[in-house]
């Protein structure tokens, strides 16, 4: 299988920000391998941002790649020395752009696209 593409990506990392979005730590292990410990440093990671109530999302499709407006994309893509997506994706609060910033990777094997979560900074 190829590299995951530009859509693919963006798919599963507004799936990722939607588990993350309603705190669902099930789907955060059902769909993604996060352990309950790592799905608790995320929530900790998100409270530091953002206030309580707070609804995350990712940058609309459209405008997520984009750099016309900006000094950077929302959603960063690149290579990473194992061949894989990296994305370093700017979460948004409200519909608009925070601080913090979901870094992580994508791969594909065996037919399927796996996210592997890196950490939330800024």
């Amino acid at each position: 299988m190829s590299a995951p593409t530009r859509q693919q990506a963006y798919a599963i990392t507004q799936k990722f920000v939607d588990a993350i979005n309603l705190r669902d730590t099930r789907a955060l292990w059902l769909e993604f391998g996060i352990s309950n410990a790592v799905a608790e440093e995320i929530h900790e990671s998100v409270d530091e941002y953002f206030e309580q109530g707070t609804k995350l999302s990712l940058a609309p499709e459209e405008h997520a790649f984009d750099i016309k407006e900006h000094q950077r994309p929302f959603i960063d893509l690149y290579e990473t020395n194992d061949k894989n997506l990296g994305l370093e994706c700017i979460l948004f609060a409200n519909g608009s752009p925070g601080e913090a910033i979901l870094h992580m990777e994508i791969s594909a094997s065996e037919g399927r696209i796996q996210l592997h979560y890196k950490y939330i900074g800024s």
